[in-house]
């Protein structure tokens, strides 16, 4: 199935989790943020099971000045 991340489309396993997606797309485990649709996703559910077509928007929070 496809899911868009960042405007960008991603095919991945029909049972994948946004947990698992970050993990393979090589996120960080601290410092990220993650909104489906347009809601903020708490990381308390990123055990959901994404749909084809979900579309996320992930950003990382940067150190520096």
């Amino acid at each position: 199935m496809i899911v868009v991340v960042n405007e960008k489309k991603v095919e991945v396993d029909e049972r994948i989790t946004v947990a698992a997606l970050l993990e393979s797309l090589g996120y960080p485990d601290r410092g990220v943020a993650v909104a489906m649709g347009d809601a903020v996703l708490p990381r308390s559910d990123w055990t959901t099971t994404l749909f084809d077509g979900a579309r996320l928007e992930v950003v990382t929070a940067v150190q520096g000045g």
